[in-house]
């Protein structure tokens, strides 16, 4: 399956509150995600639909989904080097 599809319709939307990805994937407090959000250091984008400080911060999935694969094949690939090589017989 591809991941952006599958986050579009677990999100049922284009752009995520920030908040829904930081309890889904990040596991960092809202606060905390708000922080570093505003000092660009989320490994994605975040934005807002207008310039009002009360705006929430959206999470493309576009975005989310190159990081979740991203990380993924960075595993992926960990776990294959710690493999055998192989067939000891």
């Amino acid at each position: 399956m591809n991941t952006i599809f599958l986050l579009m319709a677990r999100y049922e939307s284009p752009a995520v509150p920030l908040d829904k990805v930081c309890a889904d994937y990040l596991n960092l407090t809202t606060k905390k995600a708000q922080e570093m959000a505003s000092l660009n250091r989320l490994p994605f984008p975040t934005f807002r639909m207008n310039d009002s400080q009360k705006a929430p911060r959206l999470v493309h999935i576009s975005d989310l989904a190159d990081y979740i694969d991203k990380q993924r094949a960075a595993a992926t690939s960990t776990w294959s080097r710690s493999q055998p090589k192989g067939n000891a017989a």
